[in-house]
């Protein structure tokens, strides 16, 4: 897993942005440091995704707007360019989990409707389906290959809103680089992640992961990397305790 530049990303010590920040913690607490980096060592070493994919993951689940880590962020992204991926695979990866802050709207919009209700209003009953609304689903569906019923909702709601958000989810699948297969493990890593945790998109997008040709062990792997996410808090701690001037 070492690069031509020299960099082996499987060391923890690399992940410092402060190279002094390492050594001092072998000083402080070695043991600590120790435990730290077996753990990081172990999934990073892993052989089932390439560095490359693993990087790229690790994009993914800081750049989620449920994690939103900018230092990690730039850590992963100059990573992932040192492990063989491109600026359009980076790209690609950033697009793709866009759509995840529209799960909030799976659970919000039917408070909303049971309010109105609750209310007596008459705004409460769903509008039909505009021809938009119904072009937007029939294209998804032709670029996805599936659709889930909470969609149905936002799709008559909010017509132009949810022609947008199709419009930037299926981008990639239209136009990206990466693979089925790779967009999926983008997918299932931020829906296990430990500030998502969203059980119905983990289910159907390990489902597609696994038609098109992931292993268990692929999966596994994207699991780990998602539970990596719990070093981040001594990563970025050390950085600020530990910081040269």
């Amino acid at each position: 897993m070492k690069h031509t530049n020299g960099r082996d990303l499987t060391q923890f010590d690399q992940v410092f942005h402060d190279p002094s920040v390492p050594k001092r913690l072998q000083q402080i607490a070695p043991s600590s440091f120790a435990a730290a980096s077996r753990y990081w060592r172990t999934i990073l070493t892993g052989e089932h995704l390439s560095p490359r994919m693993k990087e790229l993951v690790l994009v993914a689940l800081h750049a989620s707007v449920t994690s939103l880590d900018s230092e990690a962020i730039r850590r992963h992204v100059d990573r992932a360019l040192t492990a063989g991926a491109t600026k359009e695979d980076v790209l690609d990866v950033l697009l793709s989990i866009v759509g995840v802050a529209n799960h909030a709207l799976y659970s919000a919009v039917p408070v909303l409707i049971g309010e109105l209700k609750a209310a007596g209003r008459e705004d409460a009953e769903l509008p039909g389906w505009s021809p938009e609304a119904e072009a937007v689903k029939n294209d998804f569906i032709k670029t996805r290959g599936f659709w889930n019923e909470q969609r149905d909702v936002l799709a008559r709601l909010m017509p132009a809103y949810f022609g947008a958000l199709s419009q930037a989810s299926m981008e990639p699948w239209k136009n990206g680089v990466l693979s089925p297969k790779e967009r999926e493990l983008i997918y299932i890593a931020i829906d296990c992640s430990p500030t998502h945790s969203y059980g119905p998109g983990l289910a159907m997008h390990i489902r597609h992961a696994l038609q098109h040709g992931a292993s268990r062990d692929e999966v596994l792997t994207i699991f780990q990397l998602a539970a990596l996410m719990g070093l981040e808090g001594y990563i970025l701690g050390a950085e600020e305790l530990l910081r040269t001037d």
